[in-house]
């Protein structure tokens, strides 16, 4: 104010209107000196208003008001839940997945009182540990569709693609028995015409006997029993064909029991042990033509696996169609491992 002060009183009238020594105070001159004399108090002290703080400033001086991160969110609540599995708590693991995958559907995890933050990876592994518990538990349909659900919110999640693959391969083992492939053999067929039913049971009493079959390890019977479970693998296909023929879910089993049958064929030739009598350059050339063989089978297996999984998408299908998904991609590995993979489209 005292510099503002001196300039006017520096200032001489010249008469002129120009600015520089000797002009006029402008009028921002002296509408700043009105401010600056109007803001002194009696003592001649510049008086500085306080500004008025609200409630809603302060909450917005705090940087992490209204910031919402996955700590804020869904996180705490499906880690909650993964240590209540690790440590038996089921229950409380079941509701805190469940309550994730809620939150996930219905963007309402404020009602937990939470933000709404639900990552798509933390719900897509929150559906993978319900249906593994799911699992566990023999409810394989239900665990079937919350795969199903991982998958859809996050597609492109590597571990959770390596964790749903697992399941699924679980899933397909638990239903089997032994050795064989796929749903525990004499698996109803629900809705299928009795005849048909019966038939299905037929064949598949058949392909227990084929299963039982092994190539001689001599090399006076290794031919003869080579070809003799391939005679029977046909004759057990055949069966199968003809009960493929009637649609439905008795195709799908049908057709992914003929895959099964031509898959496990061509697993026995490609690694049959060899007669201890077969000298390295006849062992060498036995193996290329049982290799030959036996690809040609896991061929045909392919085609087999890919007629059942074109089937109708039936109520009580899922099992035959995902152990038909599961052996399939098995029998493309084995053909892309061995350099047959383009023809298999």
């Amino acid at each position: 104010m005292g510099e503002a002060m001196a300039s006017a009183s520096e200032s001489q009238p010249s008469g002129e209107d120009n600015s520089g020594a000797g002009a006029k105070p402008s009028f921002r001159v002296l509408a700043g000196l009105v401010v600056l004399l109007a803001a002194c108090g009696d003592d001649g002290r510049v008086v500085v208003p306080q500004p008025t703080i609200s409630t809603k400033s302060r909450a917005a001086a705090d940087p992490a008001e209204g910031i919402a991160t996955d700590l804020d969110g869904a996180a705490p609540v499906f880690s909650q839940a993964v240590i209540a599995e690790l440590t038996g708590d089921d229950a409380s693991a079941r509701a805190g997945f469940e309550n994730v995958l809620r939150a996930a559907d219905e963007k309402q995890m404020h009602v937990l009182g939470y933000p709404d933050v639900t990552p798509p990876g933390i719900a897509a592994r929150a559906a993978l540990h319900l249906a593994q518990m799911e699992a566990r538990d023999g409810k394989n349909r239900h665990a079937l569709d919350l795969v199903a659900r991982a998958v859809a919110l996050a597609p492109n999640d590597a571990a959770i693609a390596e964790g749903v693959a697992q399941l699924q391969a679980d899933v397909v083992a638990a239903s089997g028995a032994g050795d064989i492939r796929g749903p525990r053999l004499g698996t109803a067929l629900p809705g299928v015409d009795p005849k048909v039913a019966d038939a299905f049971g037929a064949a598949e009493r058949a392909l227990a006997k084929v299963h039982e079959l092994r190539p001689r390890l001599y090399i006076e019977k290794l031919s003869a029993s080579i070809r003799a479970k391939e005679d029977a693998t046909e004759d057990v296909a055949a069966r199968y064909r003809a009960v493929a023929e009637h649609g439905g879910l008795a195709q799908i089993a049908s057709d992914y029991r003929i895959g099964s049958l031509y898959q496990d064929l061509g697993l026995g030739l490609l690694f049959e042990p060899l007669p201890a009598e077969l000298d390295p350059a006849g062992a060498a050339g036995l193996r290329r033509t049982l290799r030959a063989s036996a690809l040609a089978y896991v061929k045909r297996a392919v085609v087999s696996y890919r007629a059942s999984l074109a089937g109708p998408a039936l109520p009580d299908s899922e099992l035959w169609r995902l152990a038909a998904d599961t052996d399939l991609h098995g029998a493309l590995a084995i053909l892309g491992e061995a350099g047959e993979g383009s023809s298999t489209h």
